[in-house]
């Protein structure tokens, strides 16, 4: 690409910095931060960073997000039920939000090992017993996998009294 004009999202201008998503509190305070100097100075780009990270830590929400996921069907909850659970939106700002929670789920592919070798992985196996986040605890009883031996669902149980 051609830079068009000022306002690309490539260029380090105030227009090209908007149009990156950079909040405009975020440059006032990157502003006076490095403040005004009559020498020629540098700053290094972390510190622009830095206080965007800050802005959005304020105001973003969180969500979780499941890039490669692995169907888990819950065995012994009931199929027409779904729950509501009340999670919180941000560590550190006390708002909360619902997500549902139902028989079907899914889970990130590694998260998920046939045959835990490593010690150290405390991840959901087959006959491991793991708890969901903001949920129950579930254990892992069966894996359905496809003509190429690759895992395409897992079977598992919840505790209904734990959560």
């Amino acid at each position: 690409g051609v830079v068009r004009g000022w306002d690309d999202p490539r260029l380090p201008t105030l227009r090209g910095l908007r149009r990156r998503g950079v909040p405009p509190a975020a440059i006032r305070d990157f502003c006076e931060r490095v403040g005004v100097a009559r020498r020629e100075t540098r700053v290094n780009a972390d510190l622009l960073e830095y206080c965007v990270r800050a802005k959005l830590e304020e105001s973003a929400g969180r969500r979780l997000a499941v890039l490669d996921p692995l169907k888990v069907v819950i065995l012994n909850y009931p199929a027409d039920k779904t729950e509501l659970v009340e999670v919180p939106n941000h560590p550190m700002i006390r708002k909360e939000r619902v997500i549902s929670f139902s028989r079907e789920i899914f889970i990130s592919r590694e998260d998920f090992r046939e045959d835990p070798e490593d010690k150290n992985f405390h991840r959901l196996a087959p006959g491991r017993v793991v708890r969901l986040r903001f949920s129950y605890l579930i254990e892992c009883s069966g894996v359905k996998k496809n003509e190429e031996g690759e895992i395409e669902e897992l079977s598992c149980t919840f505790r209904e009294n734990i959560r």
